[in-house]
């Protein structure tokens, strides 16, 4: 997901193995070992960066999908940012990513039968949602909106997923674009 090659043993060569291994094994078939082998380093650098193999796939979780909404919120932006145009920004960092709707359909289906991981990431998720909530709550107030600030952070999450999952899902047939400009009306209306 990186645009240039990452120096071997580094942090961002072991989230670039342990991303790849996830699209094409899964969670559940990711081994360290195999990141070891990928990644170039050793297990002593993949745990000097990660405590647990939860922890590696909660980084690459991180970097699939809240990262993009994560930089949207930290991109200069006008005092108030509209709902549509966060949800916007964040569109454009996940369809930049060739594969992240995958990667992430294999993180989700992981988290399906890891409570542990399950956990990790509905925390890390939760936080977003906060992140989102405080960056739009001027905006609530300023366009003297009665919606809670929180519940329309939670649909520009969803609609970023829900992206990701058609995109993954409905390859042939899903037309970013339009869900796109769908999701932009549907947010202005909020």
């Amino acid at each position: 997901m990186t645009e240039r090659a990452a120096k071997p043993g580094s942090k961002e060569a072991i989230l670039d193995a342990a991303t790849a291994l996830i699209r094409k094994e899964g969670v559940a078939g990711l081994a360290i070992a195999d990141v070891i082998a990928a990644s170039g380093t050793s297990a002593g650098s993949i745990y000097h960066h990660f405590k647990s193999r939860h922890e590696l796939v909660l980084a690459v979780a991180k970097r699939a999908l809240v990262s993009p909404l994560e930089s949207a919120l930290r991109e200069p932006q006008p005092e108030l940012v509209a709902p549509a145009e966060l949800f916007d920004a964040a569109v454009q960092r996940v369809l930049r990513d060739e594969g992240t709707a995958e990667l992430l359909i294999q993180i989700w289906a992981g988290m399906a039968g890891d409570a542990a991981l399950r956990q990790l990431i509905n925390d890390e998720v939760s936080g977003l949602h906060w992140a989102v909530a405080a960056q739009l709550r001027a905006w609530c107030v300023a366009q003297d909106r009665l919606q809670d600030a929180h519940t329309i952070a939670q649909l520009v999450v969803g609609l970023v997923a829900g992206l990701v999952v058609q995109k993954s899902l409905l390859a042939d047939s899903f037309d970013p674009p339009t869900y796109l400009a769908m999701g932009r009306r549907v947010l202005s209306d909020v």
